[in-house]
C-alpha cells in the first residue's frame, strides 16, 4: 500500500528528472499513435488507409500538434512547488512554535556560564534550520516542502505541535496528487482510456492501457479480443 511518506518521496526524488526532462520534447502522445495505427490494420484497407494518413500527419500541417514536453513538465513543476508550499505554509502557521523571545539576561561576570549558555540557546532557537520558513525563496519549492512535511509527518523533533488527524489527511491528499502529477509527467503510472473508435470485430468499445514506458495494450470490452504490440489475439 503507498503510504503519504512514499508520495512526499517520490517528489523529493523524481524533481531532478523533472528538471531535466524540461530539455527534451515529446516523443508520444497518449494514447499512443502506433497502437492506434496498427489497429487501423484490421479495418477495411480504405478506412485504414484514411485513419492512418490522420494519425501520422506531419507537424507543419495546419491542426492541433503535440505540445512540447516541456511545457507540460513545467506546468507540473508550478503546479507542485505551489501546492506543496501553500499547505507547508498552513501547517507551520498551525504547528510550528514561534522562537524564543530575547529577554536582555543580565550578565552576573566574566565567568557566567549559565547566562551564556541562555543566550546562546535563545540564538539557536531562532536559527533553527528545522523551522519552515515564509519569506526564503531557496527553501520555498515543491522538493524543500515534500521533505519539510515529510519530516513533519514521520514526527521529527523540532519547534512544532504534534499534527492533527485533520492535518495528517490534509498532508496525505496533498502528496498524493503531487505524486500523481510526477508520475504522470514522466509517465511512470499507467494509463487507461476508452478509444473513440469501435473494435473492429463486434464495434464493442476498445480499452487501451499504457503511458507507463511499456508496449500498450488494447483490449475489446465486448468480444474480448486483445492486441499487444503487434500480435492481435
Amino acid at each position: 500500500m503507498t503510504t503519504t511518506s512514499t508520495h512526499l518521496q517520490t517528489v523529493i526524488n523524481h524533481w531532478t528528472d523533472l528538471q531535466q526532462a524540461l530539455a527534451t520534447t515529446q516523443a508520444d502522445t497518449w494514447p499512443p499513435v502506433m497502437g492506434i495505427a496498427r489497429l487501423a490494420e484490421h479495418l477495411r484497407a480504405d478506412e485504414a488507409a484514411t485513419e492512418l494518413r490522420a494519425l501520422e500527419r506531419s507537424p507543419d500541417q495546419i491542426g492541433t500538434t503535440a505540445a512540447p514536453l516541456r511545457i507540460a513538465i513545467l506546468d507540473v513543476m508550478t503546479a507542485v512547488d505551489r501546492q506543496l508550499v501553500d499547505i507547508a505554509d498552513a501547517i507551520a502557521s498551525a504547528t510550528q512554535r514561534l522562537p524564543v523571545t530575547r529577554v536582555p539576561i543580565r550578565v552576573a561576570g566574566p565567568g557566567d556560564d549559565i547566562a551564556l549558555q541562555l543566550r546562546t540557546l535563545i540564538l539557536r532557537d531562532e536559527a533553527d534550520e528545522r523551522r519552515w520558513s515564509f519569506t526564503d525563496p531557496r527553501r520555498r519549492t515543491g522538493p524543500y516542502a515534500a521533505a519539510w512535511l515529510l519530516a513533519r509527518h514521520d514526527g521529527a523533533p523540532g519547534p512544532f505541535r504534534k499534527l492533527t488527524g485533520v492535518q495528517l489527511d490534509e498532508i496525505a491528499a496533498a502528496a498524493r496528487h503531487a505524486a500523481g502529477q510526477i508520475e504522470q509527467a514522466l509517465e511512470m503510472a499507467r494509463r487507461t482510456q476508452i478509444l473513440d473508435r469501435p473494435c473492429p470485430r463486434c464495434r464493442g468499445a476498445l480499452l487501451i492501457k499504457g503511458g507507463d514506458g511499456q508496449d500498450p495494450a488494447v483490449r475489446c470490452r465486448g468480444c474480448g479480443r486483445t492486441w499487444t504490440g503487434e500480435v492481435a489475439a
